[in-house]
């Protein structure tokens, strides 16, 4: 066994000891009785899944609290990604939130050449310049995870005008029989909101106000 694969294994042991409260409350010894190794090696997998950036540690009075990062995280959504395609396809997740006003940067950003031309042949639309986005439900933050821990179709990165504009991933999608894209940058930002785009205005097309709740079924087939 690589220590790679024993790194991952650490990983998934660390979540499966979170408690309520968000983290997991375990020592080097009691990751490595877990994991069938000695206690320098579990505190040597602790050490280097730090250092990597995959989890960070609080050390208190009671012990150590340890946490998985977004990079952390994502190594393990990734792998549930991989298994569920395995299993029974894996193609799509749902997605439910409610609708949040934006602060204008989306029909900007959408409405940059190099985006359209990407977004024309890689996604077969010309989208309306502009973003519907909604906030994800926290009991579907998990899916949300999932997304960000998918391939996705690339958009590339570019440089115009004396700016850059980074890469970007796109998921095919639905929204009330609709067809759509959810876009998100490659370079993930925590956020829990997700961005709609569409070839019509959608707000317009179905009334939607800010709080408006709403389902999205987003492929993860790239």
């Amino acid at each position: 066994m690589t220590t790679r694969t024993r790194l991952y294994d650490a990983l998934k042991e660390i979540k499966k000891a979170y408690n309520d409260k968000g983290f997991a409350s375990i020592s080097s010894s009691q990751l490595a009785e877990r994991l069938g190794m000695s206690q320098q090696s579990g505190s040597s997998y602790i050490n280097i899944l730090q250092r990597e950036g995959y989890i960070e540690r609080q050390l208190t009075s009671h012990g150590q609290h340890i946490y998985l990062t977004e990079k952390g995280a994502g190594v393990l959504y990734s792998e549930l990604n991989d298994l569920l395609e395995i299993l029974d396809g894996g193609q799509s997740l749902q997605i439910a939130g409610v609708v949040k006003s934006g602060l204008g940067e989306g029909r900007y950003y959408i409405s940059r050449e190099n985006y359209v031309a990407q977004f024309r042949e890689k996604l077969n639309f010309v989208p309306y310049f502009g973003t519907l986005n909604i906030v994800v439900d926290g009991g579907y933050l998990s899916h949300y995870s999932r997304l960000q821990a998918a391939s996705g179709i690339k958009i590339l990165g570019f440089e115009a005008d004396g700016r850059t504009f980074g890469p970007v991933k796109a998921f095919r999608a639905t929204i009330f029989q609709t067809n759509c894209a959810v876009i998100m940058p490659e370079r993930t930002v925590h956020t829990d909101v997700l961005e709609i785009i569409a070839t019509e205005y959608l707000r317009e097309k179905y009334s939607l106000r800010d709080g408006d709740r709403v389902t999205i079924s987003v492929s993860l087939k790239d």
